[in-house]
This record gives structure tokens, C-alpha cells and sequence, in this order.
């Protein structure tokens, strides 16, 4: 288990759904990194639990990771909606489907 900890500058939940109809929920979580780094980006393991904290929501993860994501945060950058996009298109080619709740 993971004892991660990630506050993601940009975020949403997306929802995967395999063929056979059976789905989990993660975060598609980006940071911005300048000229120097560029753009990240990752997805969690699936989400097992959603904190109210008040000006953001603690985000208990599989892996035991923890992504604490700023309400005001929600979104996603050009980058991220590029990554999206693809695997939009995978899970299409899949028989599945990514979308974002």
C-alpha cells in the first residue's frame, strides 16, 4: 500500500466502465511545470472514499495514495484534455468508455 500524497493543480473524476458494463471511478489528476519540466499528469487507482473538507475534497485511493483536490482546481488543462482524449479513444477500441462525472 502507498502512502502517497498528491495536490494536484488541475482535476477531475472520470468514470471507466469495461464491456461488460462493470465501473470504477478515478482522479485524472495535472500539474503545471513550466518551460523547464513541462506539463504531468496521472490517474489514480480506483477511489474508495471522498472526504468533504470544506474548500477541498480528500480523495482515498486502492493503492492507499491520497489526493487532496481544491474545489476551485476542477478542470482540466489543453494538456490533460488531450490525454483524456485518448483514452477516450482506447477505451473506445475497447468495447468501454471514459467520461467525466
Amino acid at each position: 500500500m502507498s502512502d502517497r500524497k498528491y495536490a494536484p493543480d488541475k482535476w477531475v473524476i472520470i468514470e471507466i466502465t469495461n464491456k461488460v458494463g462493470e465501473s470504477h471511478r478515478r482522479v485524472l489528476a495535472s500539474w503545471y511545470g513550466g518551460i523547464a519540466n513541462g506539463d504531468s499528469w496521472r490517474a489514480s487507482s480506483g477511489i474508495t472514499e471522498v472526504i468533504d473538507e470544506g474548500d477541498a475534497y480528500r480523495i482515498l485511493n486502492e493503492s492507499g495514495s491520497t489526493y487532496v483536490c481544491v474545489k476551485g482546481c476542477e478542470g482540466m488543462s489543453a494538456y490533460t484534455m488531450g490525454i483524456l482524449s485518448n483514452m477516450q479513444k482506447q477505451a473506445d477500441g475497447d468495447g468501454g468508455t471514459i467520461k467525466i462525472v
